[in-house]
């Protein structure tokens, strides 16, 4: 089988955790960004946003957020089950996501909270129960989205990692960051990858395809 230019993305693209000290161009950023609109979302409402955090004082005030957050989880599951293996969950994922703070280029990525799907509508109608869990279509929006920035930036020669852990320890990161009218959903670490991670074995295509 031939491997186009696209496949040859898709199948060296890897999680980067570790960069260089340099920081890409801001017109990579931008084409990373450009190439992420290209996303489809619902009713082409393009919620999602891009905020590149600059300041050293917001990084700091999340990374302490971060370690605050951490704290009241390892006190919080003393008296749960298997309190020893929950706490090496939580210093695991708080420790490996401290990275994205010596990142070269760090992404808060969410949406705007204006947009109403027809979810949204029939449920302020008292339609349909509140946050129907089949109509996350908002954040379908974001993973496409994303997969049209990591994809660019592939191609530039720059590697990115996806984070969510730090909002299960950082209490209103958008009130942080002064986000107003904006809910995040992950933050992105992006630069120059200073590390060449394995390969990572694949689920074979019967166990996720199939036809009914």
């Amino acid at each position: 089988m031939d491997i186009t230019p696209l496949d040859k993305l898709l199948n060296e693209r890897r999680s980067i955790r570790k960069y260089k000290s340099e920081c890409p161009p801001d017109e990579w950023i931008r084409k990373m960004i450009l190439a992420a609109m290209k996303a489809p979302s619902p009713s082409n409402s393009q919620p999602v946003r891009f905020i590149r955090i600059l300041s050293p004082e917001l990084k700091d005030r999340l990374l302490r957020g971060m370690r605050e957050g951490e704290g009241r989880l390892l006190e919080a599951v003393k008296n749960a089950s298997s309190p020893k293996r929950l706490k090496n969950w939580v210093n695991t994922y708080s420790r490996f996501s401290e990275f994205m703070f010596d990142a070269p280029v760090l992404f808060a990525v969410g949406t705007t909270m204006t947009f109403l799907n027809l979810a949204k509508r029939l449920s302020q109608a008292g339609a349909m129960e509140q946050g129907h869990k089949r109509h996350r279509d908002i954040d379908i929006a974001v993973g496409l989205a994303l997969h049209g920035y990591l994809l660019k930036g592939e191609e530039l020669g720059l590697g990115s990692c996806i984070l969510t852990a730090p909002l299960i320890f950082i209490r209103e990161p958008e009130g942080i960051l002064g986000l107003k009218g904006m809910e995040i959903k992950c933050f992105v670490a992006t630069g120059y990858p200073d590390e060449e991670p394995a390969y990572i074995k694949r689920k074979d295509i019967s166990e996720i395809y199939r036809k009914i």
